[in-house]
């Protein structure tokens, strides 16, 4: 088993879609040879380009195809489909493993911990026949261990999952919404024109618990689930903000059957700072 490192440009192939959409993801991969390309039981990951800039995928390779066998269903996320009709190679077919969004498997963070050159990260790295102490096993081990302690999907959680059929209705709507809080390309274009301190109370998980908090944040929807048709298209400037997972939440509740506001929840939680009964956790 050997781990790789390729990248895929969300404007070329609409990855995050396909990763929800399909049950597996089929791969280039001319090289199937022992000891060539990507082989059977390989792990794969995928590094998002800019403006990501990150690992967010983990694969497996579980088997290869021949190029007849590419699924139609698959050519439907390229956004110029002569790019992969063009393609006269095989492919690996992927189990999909896990998505992440973690600043420790981002560009910055690699260029910081001197893991990578100060280059693009371009073309397809492999640990295969690699010593212990080569530079891109280290790096292709660092970004394996990330996944392999990663205990939930996404570093910006939501409160449930479309799956659980036990929700009320209400509850399903709050889930629905978060496809669009969760687009990575939008919350990143929203974080660089918001930054990452919570709009509502302030919060920045930096400053509060140190830089390993670095990047993490909330990005909540303004708009109603009602008025967003399918062809929606969100804004991050007019349409998202940046807030803490306990805003977050309060902010997906309702007051007086009234959707809750960010304007409306500034207010109540800057009269509560007044209230001797508040609970500050401070010793």
């Amino acid at each position: 088993m050997a781990n790789w490192l390729v990248t895929v440009n969300y404007a070329e192939f609409d990855l995050e879609a396909a990763y929800e959409a399909l049950p597996q993801i089929y791969w280039k991969n001319s090289a199937t040879s022992e000891g060539k390309g990507l082989q059977i039981n390989d792990i794969v990951h995928v590094y998002v380009t800019q403006p990501i800039s990150k690992v967010m995928y983990q694969f497996k390779v579980i088997g290869h195809a021949e190029n007849s066998e590419y699924p139609v269903a698959q050519k439907a996320f390229w956004s110029d489909k002569k790019k992969i009709e063009s393609y006269l190679g095989g492919y690996s077919i992927f189990e999909k493993l896990n998505k992440v969004d973690k600043s420790t498997l981002s560009f910055e963070y690699f260029r910081q911990e001197n893991l990578i050159p100060d280059a693009p990260i371009q073309g397809r790295r492999t640990d295969r026949d690699k010593a212990s102490n080569d530079p891109i096993r280290i790096f292709l081990t660092h970004i394996f261990n990330e996944f392999k302690t990663d205990s939930v999907n996404t570093d910006y959680p939501d409160e449930a999952g479309l799956e659980n059929e036990t929700f009320p209705e209400g509850a399903k709507q709050t889930v629905l919404v978060n496809k669009y809080e969760r687009n990575p390309e939008a919350r990143a274009k929203c974080i660089e024109i918001y930054g990452t301190r919570c709009c509502v109370c302030g919060l920045s998980f930096e400053h509060m618990y140190g830089s390993f908090a670095k990047d993490f944040i909330h990005v909540h929807h303004l708009k109603s689930l009602h008025t967003i048709g399918e062809q929606y298209e969100v804004d991050p400037k007019e349409d998202l903000r940046p807030v803490c997972p306990n805003c977050h939440a309060m902010l997906h509740k309702t007051e007086n059957g009234l959707p809750m506001t960010i304007e409306r929840l500034k207010l109540l939680y800057s009269v509560s700072l007044r209230n001797p009964l508040r609970q500050t956790f401070e010793e």
